[in-house]
């Protein structure tokens, strides 16, 4: 009987993990933006950027990552202080934007560079952050 009620009940719970996904995903990209915004006169440049995450299962399981292109301008943005920047201006922007306040601590925001990824994965970023 509690086995049958389960797998009735999954596809509901399938569909609002998806709306979670999908709502969750809009506050990241939102506030991703505003701090590229906010460090665009800053140097170095930062290259590119992505998220990812099973945030729609648990919203702890984000990751932002900053990418520089070169890996000297990541060294040189760890020794000038804009990583820790980068990591506190997108942890306090996500709480600003509505995510959720306990996921924030725990979630995680990282920094490569594109030659990294060149070097680690031939340039190909899917298998570089799988």
């Amino acid at each position: 009987m509690l086995g049958a009620l389960r797998k009735l009940l999954y596809p509901v719970a399938l569909r609002r993990r998806a709306v979670r996904q999908r709502r969750l995903d809009r506050i990241i990209k939102s506030a991703v933006s505003a701090v590229l915004k906010e460090v665009a006169q800053r140097d170095p440049k930062i290259f590119t950027h992505t998220f990812y995450g099973a945030v729609g299962i648990d919203p702890r399981h984000l990751i932002v990552w900053y990418i520089f292109k070169t890996d000297a301008d990541l060294s040189e943005a760890k020794s000038s202080g804009l990583t820790d920047t980068l990591d506190a201006l997108t942890r306090k922007t996500l709480l600003a934007k509505g995510y959720p306040r306990h996921s924030v601590p725990l979630m995680m925001v990282s920094f490569t560079s594109d030659e990294d990824v060149q070097r680690e994965a031939g340039g190909n970023y899917y298998h570089y952050f799988k």
